[in-house]
């Protein structure tokens, strides 16, 4: 009797960590969720990763290489001779058409590799066109707009892709963003004018950020040994999120933003875009409360596909397919895509664009 009982508590002890490995397989390879401490989380952007722009705010300085980490990922932010998450372009002039993408974070490659980039991806399938990425974290669309009109193309050019994200309204309603100045249109006399510009620069430009280092201590050693499991961190996230769920008090969308700016900004950029004879197209990028069915959410789509309407300007609204997908697209923590939800927005914009050949 005692043999038989041991013989079983053997069978489903092993059974039990066979069970655990296997999980633990699924999670790195359909659903990772490395763990990375404090210590290791490189937030700072001044001085490493931007620098003051008297015109935009900040730029991406050129030619520059780091480590970057977040909460969700570490990876390799480089940027090209003009300070672009982008590829050298020859900027000679050359037969193949282009393409120009403006955007923020999700459009810059936030937390995600080079090589994950949705542009990049649609880069490789898309060979006979030349793809400039010219979009940078934090930007809104009166930035967007400024870049384009100073960029200089030798191609073609054959679409402007704009790529718009939920908080873009609110950039473009502000001179003060992310902890730093921008510029802002206002409308005088009904029409759209820049002002805040040369944009004021903080004392803070001149030196990198420091950070606060935690001491090691034994316990955040343990914690970092267990959290090492991709399973184990993804219980103690879903613990704590459950805590703080319960007391927030319930989500509501607000959709009373002033979209009056927003409107003519992106009537100048059509402007902007058909004088140099290509086709502005809108890419609306879905909130990550709506593909995760959140509560009382409402799509911000709605108000700007109404813009899109009154304006005769192509649109692609990228939720449909995003609610398609039962892996993960968005990262746990932030409300950025991860490396498939680069690949999902890639696919459909490829559909679009054939479409529309």
């Amino acid at each position: 009797m005692t043999r038989k009982y041991s013989y079983n508590c053997v069978v489903f002890l092993c059974s039990s960590v066979l069970i655990l490995v296997l999980i633990e397989i699924y999670y790195r390879i359909f659903d990772p969720f490395p763990y990375f401490c404090k210590n290791e989380i490189n937030a700072i952007e001044h001085g490493n990763l931007l620098e003051y722009d008297s015109l935009v705010g900040w730029r991406g300085i050129p030619n520059k290489q780091i480590f970057f980490t977040t909460q969700n990922s570490r990876i390799i932010i480089k940027n090209n001779k003009y300070g672009f998450r982008d590829i050298e372009h020859s900027y000679l002039p050359n037969l193949k058409p282009s393409i120009i993408f403006l955007g923020d974070s999700f459009t810059w490659g936030y937390e995600v590799e080079f090589n994950h980039m949705f542009v990049n991806l649609l880069r490789k399938q898309l060979p006979f066109y030349e793809i400039y990425n010219i979009s940078h974290r934090g930007f809104g669309t009166d930035q967007e707009l400024i870049v384009f009109k100073n960029i200089e193309i030798k191609n073609p050019l054959k679409w402007v892709i704009l790529m718009f994200c939920e908080n873009d309204v609110d950039d473009n309603n502000s001179n003060f963003r992310y902890k730093k100045y921008k510029p802002k249109f206002k409308i005088i006399n009904g029409y759209l004018t820049l002002s805040g510009v040369p944009v004021p620069k903080q004392d803070d430009w001149s030196d990198t950020l420091s950070y606060h280092i935690e001491s090691s201590s034994i316990r955040g050693y343990l914690k970092k040994i267990l959290l090492s499991s991709y399973l184990v961190h993804d219980l103690y996230f879903r613990y704590n999120n459950f805590i703080l769920h319960n007391r927030k008090k319930p989500f509501i969308n607000k959709t009373s933003n002033n979209l009056t700016i927003t409107i003519k900004i992106i009537d100048a950029l059509k402007s902007e875009v058909e004088k140099k004879g290509a086709r502005l197209i809108i890419v609306l990028i879905p909130s990550k409360y709506e593909i995760e069915n959140f509560k009382n959410y409402v799509p911000y789509q709605i108000e700007i596909i109404k813009i899109c309407n009154e304006l005769n300007i192509q649109y692609l609204d990228l939720a449909p397919y995003f609610k398609r997908k039962f892996l993960r697209t968005y990262y746990r923590i932030g409300m950025h895509w991860n490396s498939r939800g680069n690949q999902v927005a890639a696919n459909a914009l490829l559909k679009y664009l054939c479409t529309i050949e």
